[in-house]
């Protein structure tokens, strides 16, 4: 690769840059090699000598949301012969995959710009055939496979982190043994009514074998990943997701789940007490990132940037008032709790009884008639990450804030960057973008800012 990351960034800044788009259609039979301009790789590339067609007539605008989706237009090939011969293949849930460069550089320099999911032919007519482009988080909405438990007591169930009160599901008729996890656990603190029990622990197995009978079992899970990372982590790896970037804190976490689960579902519980938001990249790398208000700017647009009339205020956010932050959940609350634990351990037969622990706070928004009272559910476990997170979230939302839809000549910019407009109706202010689409051969890039 002869062309740097810095060059070719520098060449994206250049808007009367000449842009060539390939594309590389794949499906069934094959795949095809599309482009817009009369284009043959050079015979010292890795794939040498491979002819282009001008055939690409319409390539997708991808946009990126901090809520996770990606979202595409379409790609529309242009030709009778060609279309002739495509109509008939399967394409659909096939990799599309988009390169941009310049006409004269080797295919070797030109970098990926997207990846998705053909989503099949979306109109054929003459000289023209038209195709949809899903994203792929998609795959993050395919259930988890755990196995099932006997008897057809639904799936294993699944813990990631540090879990309380969690049902244990009995596996053995000859034994004892009791399952709490899919994965292999640090420890299960077995429990019968709230009171721990005697019991062996095979950690590879998730399982617990009790010294005596006894009725509903519960337990305190410990699995290693309990960090929002390390959950991370272990969601992209799951799925054959390369990580693209994570910037969240360290705080004890833990999910559990008895029933069905999918990827997508994990990584939004995540967030939503975190203050979080999650993506897929322009290439499908996850990206997870704790929203924080920007103390400066990584990208600043000036009012040249902007086309005319394409700023626009598209909705406002009241402050919140104040703030419950629900944390430690207990998966299974109790309706009877051991006499014991209600003599001994009061404060812990109260944890036993209620599904929620819950740190509040409150902030002075006079100015705001119709600031919120807001409710949100975390996977926090202790109380002081509890704490810090809740003033912190507070202190996000002490102020109005704002969204602003902005199209502009701009070269690469990012979901999660910092953004200064100097602009007269947001100078001054700095925002955080929460989404971008772009059109690759372009130049043309429509942003949204919340400030």
């Amino acid at each position: 690769m002869s062309i740097s990351d810095g060059q070719y960034l520098a060449w994206l800044a250049r808007l009367n840059a000449d842009r060539l788009l390939l594309a590389e259609l794949h499906h069934a039979g094959g795949i095809e090699y599309v482009a817009t301009g009369p284009y043959m790789s050079r015979p010292n590339d890795a794939d040498p000598n491979r002819p282009y067609a001008t055939a690409l007539k319409k390539a997708v605008d991808i946009t990126t949301r901090i809520d996770g989706l990606l979202t595409f237009g379409e790609v529309t090939l242009m030709g009778d012969r060609l279309v002739t011969e495509l109509v008939g293949h399967a394409w659909q849930g096939h990799p599309v995959r988009l390169f941009l460069g310049a006409p004269t550089w080797a295919r070797d320099d030109f970098r990926l710009v997207a990846q998705g999911r053909n989503g099949g032919i979306r109109q054929a007519k003459r000289g023209e055939i038209t195709f949809q482009v899903d994203e792929e988080s998609s795959v993050l909405d395919e259930p988890i496979d755990t196995g099932q438990l006997p008897d057809g007591a639904g799936p294993v169930p699944l813990a990631l982190g540090s879990v309380y009160n969690a049902p244990l599901y009995r596996v053995d008729t000859q034994t004892l043994t009791y399952r709490g996890s899919y994965l292999p656990v640090t420890s299960i603190r077995a429990k019968a009514n709230g009171a721990p029990v005697e019991h062996t622990t095979d950690k590879a197995a998730g399982t617990v074998t009790l010294d005596g009978q006894f009725g509903d079992m519960t337990g305190d899970i410990e699995e290693p990943h309990n960090t929002p990372r390390k959950i991370v982590e272990w969601v992209a790896q799951r799925y054959g997701i390369a990580v693209g970037g994570i910037d969240l804190p360290d705080y004890r976490v833990g999910v559990y789940y008895n029933s069905a689960v999918t990827g997508r579902q994990i990584l939004d519980e995540l967030k939503e007490g975190l203050g979080a938001y999650w993506y897929l990249n322009e290439v499908n790398a996850l990206v997870m990132r704790q929203h924080q208000a920007p103390a400066s700017a990584d990208v600043t647009i000036v009012r040249d940037d902007i086309f005319y009339d394409k700023l626009t205020l598209s909705s406002t956010e009241q402050p919140w008032r104040a703030l419950t932050l629900r944390w430690g959940r207990n998966y299974a609350p109790l309706s009877t709790v051991a006499a014991i634990v209600d003599e001994q351990h009061p404060d812990e037969a109260t944890r036993l009884r209620t599904e929620w622990r819950e740190s509040r706070g409150e902030q002075d928004v006079s100015d705001y008639p119709m600031a919120e009272r807001v409710t949100r559910n975390s996977v926090i476990q202790d109380a002081n990450d509890a704490a810090t997170e809740c003033q912190r979230l507070l202190a996000l939302r002490s102020t109005r804030r704002d969204v602003w839809n902005i199209e502009a000549r701009l070269p690469p910019v990012y979901v999660g960057q910092a953004v200064a407009v100097e602009h007269g109706r947001l100078e001054g202010r700095l925002g955080r973008l929460i989404n971008v689409g772009r059109s690759p051969t372009r130049g043309r890039t429509t942003l949204g800012v919340w400030v």
